[in-house]
């Protein structure tokens, strides 16, 4: 259990370290935007505007609160807040279908990294209800691989297309 604790929070610090770091620039703007967005529907009626930036941003803050619900062991904010994470909202269809048309065949490897975060998170508020936190734990860390790998092979790529 002490060894989990230490991966999950080593784990943590760095996907929070480089996801801080990755969006720093822009980092006063969407927490304000964010802020002021704080249920889901306004989020949602946000990223159907378009922004792909804001809907990563809000899985960014659902994931920092998740992490610190793992480490209090509140099994009931871990299941919300990976339910947030499994539905988190799409960007536009405009958006999507920018992406899809530049990215050609990658999408297959780009729509399994999501299929990867969707089904960890899945498992999550699974393992949350249970109060199973290995097996949170578990999800966790394949849903931060989905995310990391995601991020790796495509950010720049896609960053570039919605420019």
């Amino acid at each position: 259990m002490l060894i989990n604790k230490k991966f999950l929070l080593t784990s943590a610090l760095v996907f929070l370290t480089t996801a801080n770091l990755s969006i720093a620039s822009d980092v006063a703007s969407s927490d304000k935007l964010i802020a002021n967005s704080v249920n889901a529907k306004a989020v949602k009626e946000n990223a159907t505007e378009g922004s792909l930036k804001l809907v990563m941003q809000n899985l960014l803050k659902e994931t920092q609160q998740l992490t610190a619900a793992m480490l209090n062991e509140d099994f009931s904010f871990i299941a919300d807040k990976a339910k947030n994470i499994a539905e988190h909202p799409k960007p536009s269809m405009a958006t999507r279908k920018k992406i899809m048309k530049a990215m050609g065949s990658k999408m297959v490897e780009f729509k399994s990294n999501d299929d990867v975060v969707h089904g960890a998170a899945v498992n999550i508020v699974i393992s949350a209800k249970q109060k199973n936190i290995s097996g949170v734990s578990e999800n966790y860390k394949k849903m931060l691989d989905g995310c990391l790998s995601c991020h790796i092979l495509f950010k720049s790529e896609v960053s570039a297309i919605l420019k």
